[in-house]
């Protein structure tokens, strides 16, 4: 995606944003730091089945994790209530992946942190919580290499968190350069790290 400036992403914005400079000015600020998250438009399904057209920041937000940094496949939504209301966040893992339900995580990729639950604005916001997101990630990552011939809805739960998990697992590299879509590899046994793979 082209680089965006703060009049690209307020034109982005539907006009029942009510906070749209502000919006714009903290999607600016955090492409900035986080290049691998770019601004998207989406439908978004509530709950209760009512679409709603809204933005989303979606990509890959850093976490490092035994000594490496891997990136984390998300989206955020955002409310046209922001930033009175936090946005909604999800893990989102393509097929070769899955998520780990743990303590901020649930069943659906949904993400639920303290940080959410006591969103009081101006002191949250859009670059604060991603940063968070990169603490806790790299403490309890959500997403872990699909087990060979596991259901397509299987996901690997809180019970099992913490059991001893198979050297491949540990070392799956997750990378989305701007140009192409998010995918998934594995570190060579020799420990040689593999391109977009770094140490932390």
């Amino acid at each position: 995606m082209a680089s965006l400036n703060i009049g690209d992403l307020k034109k982005m914005l539907p006009k029942r944003y009510n906070h749209r400079d502000l919006i714009a000015h903290e999607l600016f600020n955090v492409i900035s730091h986080f290049k691998h998250l770019q601004p998207v438009m989406g439908t978004y399904v509530f709950n209760d089945g009512v679409t709603q057209h809204l933005m989303s920041l979606m990509g890959t937000v850093p976490a490092c994790f035994i000594g490496k940094e891997y990136n984390i496949p998300v989206c955020l939504w955002l409310l046209d209530s922001y930033p009175k209301d936090p946005p909604v966040c999800f893990v989102k893992p393509p097929k070769e992946m899955m998520i780990v339900r743990g303590q901020y995580t649930d069943a659906n990729g949904q993400i639920d942190l303290p940080y959410l639950q006591e969103w009081t604005y101006p002191q949250s916001d859009l670059l604060g919580l991603i940063q968070v997101l990169t603490v806790v990630f790299g403490e309890e990552p959500p997403v872990c290499v699909r087990p060979p011939n596991a259901n397509p809805d299987f996901v690997q739960g809180d019970w099992d968190f913490h059991l001893p998990k198979p050297a491949s697992w540990q070392t799956t590299e997750v990378v989305s350069p701007p140009d192409k879509e998010t995918h998934f590899t594995l570190a060579r046994e020799d420990g040689v790290l593999i391109p977009s793979e770094t140490e932390c």
